[in-house]
């Protein structure tokens, strides 16, 4: 009993697999920025993007923290997620705030670069 045929055929296949994108080594296309806050005290997170059309956000939300039942104020987490667009390089300035507060500044501000690569890969790193 011979084996080759079978083995090609695998081999080929994984070649297809690659050559549409399947592979699990592929970077991601997309990355999250992950930020402490608690919107109960009217404080929330924004940002704006250095550069436009490099990055776009896709999806933003707030996870509250896990609290007994009838505890009001808890924190949590405020998450905001990026898709790449095109190759460059972009910053990404977050500022907590009570967006109604326009003469006050921010009590933090976090600030990351967005780098998206010639494969359209997305790496945010915080500076």
């Amino acid at each position: 009993m011979t084996y080759r045929p079978l083995i090609g055929l695998l081999s080929l296949l994984c070649i297809a697999m690659l050559g549409l994108g399947c592979s699990g080594s592929q970077e991601p296309k997309t990355a999250t920025v992950e930020l402490e806050g608690n919107p109960s005290t009217g404080y929330t997170w924004v940002y704006t993007v250095s550069q436009e059309g490099v990055v776009r956000e896709v999806s933003n939300e707030y996870i509250a923290d896990k609290h007994p039942d009838g505890h009001v104020g808890s924190g949590g987490r405020f998450l905001f997620t990026f898709d790449a667009l095109t190759t460059g390089e972009a910053k990404l300035t977050f500022s907590y705030l009570r967006v109604w507060e326009e003469d006050t500044p921010p009590v933090n501000t976090v600030v990351y670069r967005a780098v998206v690569d010639g494969n359209n890969r997305l790496t945010l790193t915080r500076e």
